[in-house]
C-alpha cells in the first residue's frame, strides 16, 4: 500500500484550519488570517510525526497535551490564563464534536476509509477511492457547517433565555405572573408622560381581564364600552408605528405595581405603562410580555 504524505498533510492542514476557525467562532473571538494559518500548519505537522521513529512518543497523552497547547498559543496567543484555558478546552470540545460527527457519517455511508496511524488512509491506492475522498472532501465541510450552525444557534438561545425575566403585574385587583423578554428594539413610550411602555400578550392573559376591557381594547378607537370599577383613569392610548405600517394606537393601562425578578431579586419598575397587544408575541410561548430596555435601566431593588 502506498501512502502519499503530501496529500495526507494537505488534507490535515485544511481540516485543522477549519477546526481552529470553528473554535474561534464558538469563543466569539477574532483571529487574524496569519494566526489561523500558523495554527493550522503547526497542527498539521503532527501527522508527519506518526510516520517517523518518534511515533511512540508522539502518541503519548502528555505529548499530545503539550502539542495542543502550542497550537492554541500560536492561534490565539496568551493574554490571561483564563482566556487561554477557555480556548484550550473549547478546541478539544470542537474536535470531539466534529470528529464524532465525521465518525458517525463515515459508518453511516459505509465507505472503505479506515484509520491507520491516527489519520485517513484507504484500502486501494494512495489517493483512495472516489467514495472515500468524497467522504473527506464533502463530508467534513457538511459536518463543519452543521456544527457551526448548531453552536451559533445554542449561543443565540442562551442569550435569548438570559434575557427572560419573571414579571409580576398588579392592576385593578388583577395580579399577573408573566415571562418578560427584554426587547432591545422596543423604545415605545407615552408622548405625554414619557412613561416607558411594556407590552403584554392578551391572547395569552386576556382571559384574566373583564370582558368589557377586552372588548374595548380590541378596538383601535374609543367605543361606548363601560369601564369596570378600578380601571377608571387608568386607560390611555399610545401612538406607535411599525415598519411598513401607518401610525396606529395601542391601548395601555397604568398599573398599580410592576415587579421584575432578576436572579430571584425583585425590582420595582415605576413610571411604566402596560400595553395590551392582541398579536401573539412568541410563536413558541417562551415569553408573553416585552420589557422596555429603559425599564431595566431605571429599575430599583425593592426592600
Amino acid at each position: 500500500m502506498q501512502i502519499y504524505l503530501d496529500i495526507i498533510w494537505l488534507l490535515n492542514f485544511l481540516v485543522d484550519v477549519l477546526l481552529i476557525s470553528l473554535t474561534a467562532i464558538v469563543l466569539k473571538r477574532r483571529v487574524s488570517r496569519l494566526r489561523l494559518l500558523l495554527g493550522g500548519f503547526i497542527a498539521s505537522l503532527y501527522v508527519l510525526f506518526l510516520f517517523t521513529p518518534i511515533e511512540p512518543y508522539a502518541m503519548h497523552p502528555v505529548i499530545k497535551t503539550m502539542y495542543s497547547i502550542i497550537i492554541i498559543l500560536a492561534s490565539f496567543g496568551f493574554k490571561r490564563f483564563k482566556l487561554f484555558f477557555q480556548a484550550w478546552l473549547t478546541f478539544y470540545f470542537v474536535n470531539f464534536a466534529v470528529g464524532g460527527g465525521l465518525l458517525g457519517l463515515h459508518f453511516f455511508l459505509k465507505t472503505d476509509t479506515s484509520f491507520i496511524q491516527g489519520t485517513f488512509a484507504t484500502h486501494t491506492s494512495g489517493f483512495g477511492s472516489p467514495i472515500s475522498w468524497l467522504f473527506v472532501v464533502i463530508g467534513f465541510p457538511i459536518i463543519y457547517y452543521y456544527s457551526r450552525q448548531r453552536f451559533e444557534s445554542i449561543e443565540t438561545e442562551k442569550i435569548r433565555y438570559d434575557q427572560i425575566y419573571p414579571v409580576r403585574i398588579k392592576v385593578a385587583g388583577i395580579e399577573l405572573f408573566l415571562k418578560g423578554f427584554v426587547d432591545s428594539g422596543n423604545r415605545l413610550e407615552d408622548p405625554l408622560t414619557r412613561r416607558s411602555v411594556m407590552i403584554i400578550d392578551m391572547t395569552d392573559v386576556g382571559n384574566q381581564f373583564p370582558d368589557s376591557i377586552v372588548n374595548l381594547t380590541k378596538k383601535s378607537l374609543v367605543a361606548d364600552e363601560q369601564i369596570p370599577d378600578g380601571f377608571e383613569g387608568k386607560m390611555t392610548m399610545v401612538p406607535f408605528r411599525t415598519v411598513g405600517e401607518k401610525q396606529r394606537y395601542l391601548w395601555a393601562i397604568k398599573p398599580d405595581e410592576v415587579v421584575v425578578y432578576e436572579n430571584e431579586l425583585p425590582h420595582i419598575c415605576s413610571h411604566v405603562l402596560v400595553g395590551l397587544s392582541y398579536t401573539a408575541l412568541s410563536d413558541r410561548n417562551d415569553y408573553n410580555c416585552l420589557l422596555n430596555p429603559k425599564m431595566m435601566q431605571q429599575k430599583r431593588q425593592s426592600s
